[in-house]
């Protein structure tokens, strides 16, 4: 897979709008205001008790993680859009997704850049440009086998929920959607331009290194030796002129910062 960052070029790219503009967006637009009309049809029908092809899947964050874990490995497909994102749930979430991939689900994962923080970019820009994408998406949502979508539902004794929807016209608006927004997409390693200095591998180092707490951490995730790892990560701590590994993260968020 191709990482394209190098710590001391310019990170201005970071601070670009998302590459698809004008009709594309108005697309999205009218594609979410249908989904996030039959969306609310099945809150309040579940609301009033009233039938309907939905359940929910948890409440409050800790069971929403729990029961979508329990569930993941009956799963062939996934179409995600993400609204939002941090390096430390990253760290979570891309180590769980790979396991899931290697397991066999085939999953694309759009994230909506315009949310993201730089350095949330940067991380993802060193995963793989055939999962995960920037573009436009505003509303989350995922779809499972082209089956079902999991959306926000009801507020339960003020918590939120997620609710697993199989009806036919939020379905239909579900992919509706997702096509809008698949056309805004690139791949997120393409946010990075290719520079001197660097080997592909060195720059997905440089990206792991703000979500890996350690270098056998890393070598995992990119099946490589400890030895290895760390003599990489020699190289980027002597261009970022960074004593510790905790040095070079804390600069490189500097210069992330100052370029949005």
């Amino acid at each position: 897979m191709d990482q394209r960052v190098l710590p001391q070029q310019d990170f201005s790219v970071f601070a670009d709008s998302v590459r698809k503009s004008g009709p594309e967006r108005l697309r999205v637009t009218e594609a979410m205001t249908r989904l996030e009309a039959e969306r609310l049809r099945i809150v309040r029908a579940m609301e009033r008790g009233q039938p309907v092809a939905a359940r929910v899947l948890g409440r409050g964050g800790e069971e929403i993680n729990r029961n979508l874990i329990r569930e993941v490995p009956d799963w062939c497909t996934l179409d995600s859009v993400n609204i939002s994102g941090s390096v430390e749930r990253l760290a979570v979430s891309l180590p769980n997704n790979t396991f899931a991939m290697d397991s066999g689900l085939r999953m694309i994962s759009v994230w909506h850049r315009d949310a993201l923080s730089p350095e949330v970019r940067l991380v993802l820009s060193g995963e793989d440009p055939e999962v995960y994408f920037f573009g436009y998406g505003p509303l989350q949502m995922k779809i499972v086998d082209g089956a079902e979508v999991l959306l926000e539902g009801p507020v339960v004794r003020n918590q939120t929920t997620v609710v697993v929807v199989r009806d036919a016209a939020c379905m239909a608006a579900a992919r509706h959607y997702w096509d809008a927004v698949r056309a805004t997409t690139y791949p997120c390693a393409e946010e990075v331009p290719l520079a001197d200095g660097l080997t592909d591998r060195q720059r997905r180092v440089v990206a792991l290194m703000l979500t890996c707490s350690s270098d056998e951490q890393i070598a995992r995730r990119l099946d490589l030796s400890v030895r290895t790892v760390r003599t990489e990560v020699a190289v980027i701590l002597d261009l970022l002129d960074a004593p510790t590994r905790f040095v070079a993260g804390v600069r490189l968020r500097e210069r992330l910062t100052s370029a949005s």
